[in-house]
């Protein structure tokens, strides 16, 4: 995620690489293994302990291949040779881990017999560990070393594992201590690796501080005089920055009459909150950061300590009146969706919405959540970026679409010039005018937003042009958290900066009819149902269900996104708990021999069910606006179920289609079920769900189920 920046409409693709790897794993090594002769446990430990060694040295590879592929430092990568390389540096340790799974089933045949039961039960624990590994993950490697240790210690415990089994005490003596050994050196030799690889990915920069935290690995970085944060390696903000600051802040302050209560979502680091303070009627500022280590790093203007706290702090050298400051880490949307706060002014300082993390803030719900926390005459206000003189018809169209989404909501909306383009919403009159005399009565000390610079830029033939760009783009469609537009918009606008064909060729998708994805699905299902071989039906059976789950997974993930907006935290610990029902539904599964054809249409008719849900509750929570784990409830029970039922499918598939002489590699339905959710993941991220939206995705997945259901669910 970090090497795209969380660009999440690739998440997808960097899962379906994964899955790619793992099911080619799963075929030809079965296939070599089945040259080979019978599956050995030494075999097993030595795949094991390649991969447990591969693991650290993908995690480097990918950290140090964000640096080389993104330059300047910061810059967001360009996603064709990003997502080349994301494929590239995955397929060692894929490929390794699908083999494994044969390895596993041969050694359940020899040791308790019947390859067929191997296979599930294989499928059962791999899905347990898959459960447990991400629970350790989210709850203790993430929050307690950075990727690279924690890589080195997960190796560490599987080295350990295999080498402890199954020989005797003496053996497991002597192991134990060169294994511990090694351990101490790895981990001696980790702050060091850990700060050269940071220098590498930071041409230039003298590293400072770095960590990890639950959104990204936080570097610490200087150039000159300016200090810059960076998570992911994109950067998050520069110190100083006095030009940037002055006038995100100071323009929509001096927009209203008598701004009171104001609340900084994102930017209020590295200067923001300070030059607030500076409006002299401003008496409680609130500031919000996602991440709250952020503010532990104490960088701004007067912070003198290593932390920024929470409190009541007077102008003036501590003369003048308290302002009460606060400082708060959580997500700005679910912050405001409570609606027990008010503000005369709220400023959205957050990038632009090039990923949906972002896009949760430019979309017509959010909007109206922030218009129901305004106080009487309150504006909402944010920034994009745009250039002085002229708007290309890809700029035009992103910042069209954000003043369409805006005027769903808001009576009254200006965009206002300039190389950064301020949207200023609220549902009464705004005047631009009104900024140089109220800079004026406030005494306010901004030489970057000072009366000679603002006339020339809201001058009326700058507003005039700024006006006939916008009306040129026509009637763009609105950006929603079910149908978000922006994003794709924002992709082919970096595309056409960076003369990139791939992210261009995104503007093919833009006029893409919502029951074309939809169309298509139908008659491949067609074309690949009728020409199949009795044999083959059940792979495709599974790769229906393994496309549909994933689907329906990628609905999940995104969907709590937008509820929460953590996203970079709960991709881990929701995929956990799909990985949870998947392993109690094969175990289920296993101990009822007698399920058979008719247990499967039933499992696709509640998958189609599951699919409907999921929409009905993100449509509920728009309107009752729940507690936040009485909200988070729902998708999480979507998440057990989706994978309980992927559990159910696979082992009934098994023992009623797999053939009783072996003659396939042990992983073949597991590589088809993979499969389906390689498709699934590049389909859904690139196309469905930007293309056709929530209910397009439903869609399609009830279809998938419904052909599989009625074609593919009889005897094989």
């Amino acid at each position: 995620m970090a090497l795209f920046t969380g660009t999440e409409f690739v998440i997808g693709a960097l899962l379906a690489g994964w899955f790619f790897w793992v099911g080619a794993g799963g075929i030809l090594g079965g296939r070599m293994l089945s040259r080979g002769g019978r599956a050995n446990f030494r075999l097993f430990r030595g795949l094991a302990i390649f991969a447990a060694i591969l693991l650290p040295v993908t995690t480097m590879c990918i950290r140090l291949g964000r640096g080389f592929i993104a330059r300047p430092p910061g810059a967001l990568p360009p996603i064709a040779p990003a997502l080349a390389f994301s494929l590239a540096v995955i397929a060692p340790f894929g490929f390794v881990y699908g083999t494994l799974y044969n390895v596993g089933s041969e050694l359940w045949r020899e040791n308790r017999g019947g390859l067929r039961m191997g296979i599930s039960m294989v499928y059962v624990w791999e899905a347990a560990g898959s459960f447990f590994g991400a629970l350790v993950f989210s709850f203790v490697l993430i929050a307690c070393f950075s990727q690279f240790e924690a890589a080195v210690i997960t190796a560490f415990l599987l080295i350990l594992s295999v080498s402890l089994y199954p020989f005797g005490e003496a053996f497991r003596y002597r192991t134990a201590t060169a294994l511990l050994a090694v351990a101490f050196i790895a981990g001696a030799l980790s702050p060091s690796i850990d700060r050269s690889s940071f220098e590498a990915v930071y041409p230039g920069y003298r590293v400072g501080r770095f960590f990890s935290s639950r959104y990204g690995e936080i570097v610490v970085a200087s150039k000159e005089e300016v200090t810059s944060v960076f998570s992911g390696g994109g950067r998050l903000f520069s110190f100083p920055e006095p030009e940037r600051v002055e006038e995100v802040i100071h323009i929509p302050l001096l927009l209203c009459p008598k701004p009171s209560s104001v609340l900084l979502i994102g930017g209020s680091l590295g200067g923001g909150w300070e030059e607030a303070l500076k409006h002299p009627s401003v008496e409680n500022l609130d500031c919000i950061e996602l991440d709250g280590s952020l503010f532990k790093l104490g960088i701004g203007a007067s912070a003198s300590s290593d932390s920024i706290v929470s409190g009541a702090i007077r102008r003036g050298g501590g003369s003048g009146k308290p302002v009460y400051v606060r400082f708060i880490a959580t997500d700005g949307r679910f912050y405001l969706s409570g609606g027990t706060h008010r503000y005369d002014v709220i400023i959205l300082n957050s990038p632009p919405p090039v990923n949906l993390q972002w896009n949760r803030f430019y979309t017509r719900e959010f909007f109206m959540i922030a218009r129901n926390c305004l106080l009487p005459g309150g504006i909402f206000a944010f920034t994009h970026p745009s250039s002085e003189n002229f708007l290309s018809e890809e700029q035009a169209n992103v910042l069209r679409s954000c003043e369409l989404t805006l005027q769903d909501v808001f009576r009254n909306v200006k965009a206002l010039p300039g190389s950064t383009v301020h949207f200023i919403a609220s549902d009464s009159v705004v005047e631009p005018d009104s900024i140089i005399p109220r800079l004026r009565a406030r005494h306010i000390d901004a030489p970057f937003v000072g009366e000679g610079y603002l006339p020339f830029r809201f001058s009326r033939d700058r507003m005039e042009l700024l006006r006939s760009d916008l009306e040129r783009a026509g009637s763009i469609q609105r950006n929603s958290d079910a149908h978000p537009y922006l994003p794709l918009l924002e992709l082919v606008l970096e595309g056409s900066k960076g003369g990139s064909s791939m992210m261009t060729g995104f503007r093919a998708m833009l006029g893409i009819p919502s029951f074309v994805p939809a169309g298509m699905l139908v008659a491949l299902a067609l074309v690949a149902f009728a020409v199949s071989r009795a044999g083959a039906k059940a792979r495709f059976a599974v790769w229906g269900v393994g496309f549909a789950s994933f689907l329906l997974q990628l609905l999940v993930l995104l969907a709590y996104q937008s509820f929460s907006g953590l996203l970079y935290q709960a991709i881990v610990f929701l995929t956990a708990l799909f990985m949870a029902g998947a392993a109690a539904g094969a175990l289920v599964s296993i101990r009822h021999e007698e399920w058979g054809a008719r247990g499967l249409k039933l499992i696709h008719g509640a998958f189609m069910v599951l699919a409907v849900v999921l929409p009905a509750w993100t449509t509920v929570l728009r309107h009752v606006h729940p507690s936040y784990a009485l909200g988070s409830l729902g998708f999480l029970v979507c998440a057990v179920c989706g994978g309980f039922l992927t559990g159910l499918y696979y082992p009934i598939v098994v023992r009623t289609a797999y053939p009783e002489d072996g003659s396939s590699a042990p992983a073949t339905f597991y590589a088809w079920d993979i499969f389906g959710a390689c498709v699934g993941g590049m389909t859904g991220g690139l196309i469905f769900f930007p293309v056709i939206g929530v209910g397009g995705t439903v869609f399609c997945i009830v279809l998938i189920h419904a052909f599989a259901a009625v074609l593919l669910a009889g005897k094989w």
